[in-house]
């Protein structure tokens, strides 16, 4: 079951600086799973669009950053644009050329993966696992995953089940740096070590990359959030 820890409940006993500490101890550490599966490259899986046109990952997304939300049970289906934050985010990065989203059902039910099209995704593209072999050691890694997972320009998996789009700053973060081949891991901690006790930027490059990246200057406390595995923090 989701846990959800909601870091604003810790006890006003703690003092400010001792939240944060614990706030950035958490992150960091559910932060580590994004990199697990930092050698993976999954440029030749093959992949079948709801034509049934089959072809390369690595043909379709070279030289892209892929935000890619693999699902394999109709009970999880993955974000589309019901969801305000998915929609938001995609709204983000569509000044980036070199960013894409798509969905990739995994499982092998027709009527499962026919549900694709219940979903209201624009400029996102659903595919399915095709029967090729090929697939098989990915099928069974994702067999019980609904999760994001951020693709670099070289086909390595750079954010394993990664920040969703619910993950305030964090998820804006990594799939940009990712654009660069930074993996989510690394992005996240140099986001959460630029962070002061008063929740403000530390340094003039993360106020320039949120000025040039939402349009305007941060404003108040940054509202940050980090989930992944069934598990989340917030603050």
């Amino acid at each position: 079951m989701k846990r959800l820890l909601y870091i604003l409940l810790i006890p006003v006993l703690l003092s400010e600086s001792s939240c944060t500490m614990i706030i950035k101890g958490m992150g960091k550490s559910i932060a580590k799973a994004y990199d697990d599966q930092k050698d993976l490259n999954i440029n030749n899986l093959e992949v079948a669009d709801q034509n049934g046109k089959a072809a390369r990952f690595g043909d379709l997304y070279a030289g892209k950053t892929v935000y890619m939300y693999v699902w394999r049970h109709t009970t999880l289906l993955p974000a589309d644009d019901t969801n305000a934050d998915y929609k938001a985010l995609k709204s983000r990065f569509e000044k980036y050329n070199d960013v894409v989203f798509i969905n990739l059902y995994t499982g092998e039910t027709e009527g499962d993966w026919k549900q694709a099209t219940t979903l209201k995704n624009n400029a996102v593209k659903a595919y399915h696992l095709s029967a090729n072999s090929i697939n098989a050691d990915f099928r069974e890694l994702m067999s019980s995953s609904t999760s994001p997972q951020i693709i670099g320009k070289n086909g390595f998996i750079l954010g394993f089940k990664g920040p969703r789009p619910a993950d305030k700053l964090v998820v804006d973060y990594a799939l940009f740096q990712a654009r660069s081949g930074e993996n989510a891991t690394e992005a996240t901690k140099t986001l959460i070590k630029g962070i002061n006790s008063e929740q403000h930027f530390k340094n003039d490059q993360l106020t320039t990359w949120y000025e040039s990246h939402y349009g305007k200057k941060p404003e108040g406390k940054l509202n940050v959030s980090i989930s992944n595995s069934g598990n989340s923090i917030s603050n």
